[in-house]
């Protein structure tokens, strides 16, 4: 900045003396016009989290906002749009500082429909504080919509989507206001085609009580509908009190099909084989969530309190039938040639949410709050050999949570210190309906500390160090007790399981300039009483079950880049790479590895308006357990794209993925324990496809009171005093 100030102060001097001097010639001269700009940073490093300022990046007046995350620090995006956050794709997604589960669940289609330009910003929060939910996830995004501005009528973008295998996505945005009152509202629908998701999938396994030797080769299709729908609106009861409400949906009807053949050996001799033709025609899953939030400013400035109640349900019906047929020296366990499952599953949560924000001094804020989750999960379900019943579970489960939470904040122009603690108090019930086990409960205690302290260099260098802890409780899946014993495998859950509590520290540098912004991190996170699987060999089939039996550390380091070399060319580069070990002293196993993960985008501005797109990835997820570890994956596109019309609100859009890697292959290995296997995964990545969005409407600016006046964020690395 005040290299900035310099050039700005030379280029008006020299401008001065010009004038006076052309004012002394006797002919008169024509001055050519100086425009001098200033590119003010697009990121920005913050106490808790860093920001990517969305609306200053002319980029974002064309693109949805799925395609400008690809520029967000530590945010990457494969090529078929799953989000990851430093490698890691446990990550919960906010909108305007709260949770929204459509977003988390449904990022793929909900934020492709939502234009950028309606973004303010995106704040990147690696190490969630103690205001935060404890459940443990390894980061967040949240994503801020514009407040400064109103509609010019109606406001929306519609885009359709499609590739060389002629699979459909469709997606529209509305926005509007009328007074004190803004609306807008999302739908997404996504064909699925059987014809584009296929899988061909091969598996071997070495049993080593037996020396047997299973192999099994298995076609799948999956095809079906997908429906996103989203509804938010607020309205100003007055400067100091807004109502905001908001409700999505999220639901599916899909088919799975495949055939699939298998064989069991003995040092080459063939013990027994058969054949598997398979129905998953009637899976369905509804998501629904509506959430209310009540707003009030003090007259103290900066003091907030808000009153929330989220409702969130989901609902899930499965039903698989399976047809063995052509066996060969058929064992006598085997004596049926159908298998059929149906289950049911229902959650239902109710949550209530009190914060308060209260500035004490210019230098010295607090926020407290309290939270009660009410958390009801059931499960139904069935299975037939052969139309008789082998097993059923009638299973309910049900979580309620008490939390409080205190914040501390000190800033200064140099210094700023963040501490909080939450309490978390949860009781835990199980009722077997079908008299399978008896009912249990069991109360859970968690104190969730969080620190974290921040040091300003210079304008251009800040230092973060942070230490947080998390809560991570199981859900219906590990907690399930339904045996399902098929030809292959035998899996329950463990109701008794116990949450578990991952520790996390991070040192931060960011380094911001006009041309290059740099933050790099590194990181430790350990835990010692994870829930992991525990797999054996049980008559030649992999029985699966859990426990909180697992310790894990993890070592990593991340490093964002985004360099801008000339106005019309922008790099960024996004990788973390570490090593992690994960154990398991009752089983005397452990497993550890080293795993890097990246992705590098270029942006280039053509003739003509013509914007090119180059993106490569590698997406690794290191060791997950004590038995397995999966091989890389990697990823590459190229894309073209060009606006049309006025306010270039017409975008066509044409791009190739993997064009030099038709098939992909995807490998999982089990290296230790009962048996070693090996699960590869074979799919057509290669498709060219073209998006066109049109928008129309628009955004203007408009005079407001708000709750925070002047906001000089072009002046980096300096403390306002007030937060």
């Amino acid at each position: 900045m005040q290299n900035m100030k310099k050039i700005v102060l030379i280029l008006g001097i020299a401008m001065l003396a010009t004038t006076a001097g052309a004012q002394n010639m006797k002919d008169s001269v024509a001055l050519s016009e100086v425009v001098v700009t200033a590119q003010k940073p697009l990121v920005k490093q913050k106490d808790d989290r860093t920001v990517y300022d969305m609306k200053s990046d002319d980029e974002s007046k064309t693109n949805s906002l799925k395609e400008m995350l690809k520029k967000v620090p530590f945010v990457s995006l494969d090529n078929e749009g799953n989000i990851k956050l430093k490698g890691s794709g446990n990550i919960r997604i906010y909108k305007d500082g709260r949770p929204n589960n459509s977003f988390t669940k449904n990022a793929k289609e909900v934020l492709q429909a939502i234009p950028a330009s309606l973004i303010d910003r995106v704040e990147v929060i690696t190490e969630p504080g103690a205001r935060y939910d404890a459940e443990g996830v390894d980061g967040i995004l949240n994503i801020v919509f514009k407040k400064d501005t109103s509609l010019n009528g109606l406001m929306g973008q519609i885009t359709a989507q499609t590739d060389d295998k002629g699979e459909p996505l469709g997606n529209l945005y509305l926005a509007a206001k009328k007074g004190k009152l803004d609306i807008s509202t999302s739908y997404t629908f996504l064909k699925l085609l059987k014809s584009h998701n296929e899988q061909d999938i091969e598996q071997t396994v070495d049993y080593k009580a037996s020396n047997n030797n299973m192999q099994l080769r298995n076609l799948q299709k999956i095809g079906g509908n997908v429906h996103v729908i989203g509804l938010d609106a607020s309205y100003d009861l007055n400067p100091k009190n807004l109502i905001s409400a908001s409700v999505n949906g999220y639901f599916y009807n899909v088919d799975i099909f495949g055939n699939a053949s298998l064989s069991m050996n003995n040092g080459g001799n063939l013990l027994y084989s058969f054949k598997d033709v398979y129905d998953n025609s009637n899976q369905k899953y509804y998501n629904f969530d509506g959430k209310i939030d009540y707003q009030h400013l003090t007259n103290r400035r900066g003091e907030t309190l808000t009153l929330s109640y989220l409702l969130s349900t989901s609902d899930t019906h499965q039903q698989i039938g399976e047809n063995y047929f052509d066996w060969i020296d058929r064992p006598a366990v085997y004596d049926y040639d159908y298998h059929f499952r149906d289950n049911d599953g229902l959650f239902v949560e109710h949550t209530v949410q009190f914060d308060w924000e209260r500035p004490i001094t210019p230098n010295h804020k607090i926020n407290l709050g309290a939270k009660y989750i009410n958390r009801n999960n059931s499960s139904k379900g069935e299975v037939l050999k052969d139309e008789i019943v082998d097993a059923s579970t009638d299973f309910k489960h049900l979580t309620q949570i008490a939390a409080a939470y205190a914040e501390y904040r000190y800033v200064s122009p140099k210094w700023s210190f963040n501490a909080g603690l939450r309490y978390e108090y949860a009781y835990l019930k199980a009722k077997f309906n079908d008299g399978s086990a008896d009912d249990y409960s069991r109360n859970l205690n968690d104190i969730v500390p969080f620190a974290g302290i921040t040091y300003r260099i210079n304008d251009a260098n800040t230092l973060k160090l942070n230490y947080s802890s998390r809560v991570e409780r199981p859900g219906i899946d590990y907690l399930n007790p339904m045996r399902e014993d098929n030809i292959m495998t035998i899996s329950e859950g463990n109701p008794y399981l116990n949450s578990s509590r991952p520790n996390k520290i991070a040192l931060t540098h960011t380094y911001l300039n006009a041309k290059l912004v740099t933050s790099a991190s590194l990181s430790a996170s350990f835990n010692s009483d994870g829930i992991g699987s525990i797999s054996k060999d049980i008559d030649n089939k992999i029985y699966t079950t859990y426990g909180n039996i697992q310790k894990y550390q993890n070592y990593l380091a991340s490093i964002y880049l985004r360099w801008l070399p000339t106005p019309k060319t922008n790099l960024t580069v996004n990788i973390s790479g570490g090593w992690n070990k994960v154990s398991n002293d009752n089983l005397a196993l452990s497993q550890e590895r080293w795993n890097l993960n990246g992705s590098i985008n270029l942006n280039q501005t053509l003739f003509w308006k013509l914007k090119l797109d180059v993106n490569m990835g590698r997406w690794e997820q290191g060791v997950g357990d004590v038995y397995s570890h999966i091989d890389p994956v990697y990823y590459h596109g190229i894309n073209l794209q060009r606006s049309f019309l006025k306010e270039d609100r017409l975008t066509v859009r044409v791009g190739v993925s993997n064009p030099f890697v038709k098939n992909q292959k995807a490998k999982v290995y089990n290296t230790q324990g009962d048996f070693l296997s090996t699960l590869a995964s074979t799919k057509t990545q290669r498709w060219v496809g073209g998006t066109i969005s049109y928008r129309f409407g628009s955004l203007r600016s408009q005079v407001k009171k708000a709750a925070k006046t002047i906001d000089n964020d072009d002046l980096v690395g300096q403390s306002k005093g007030k937060q």
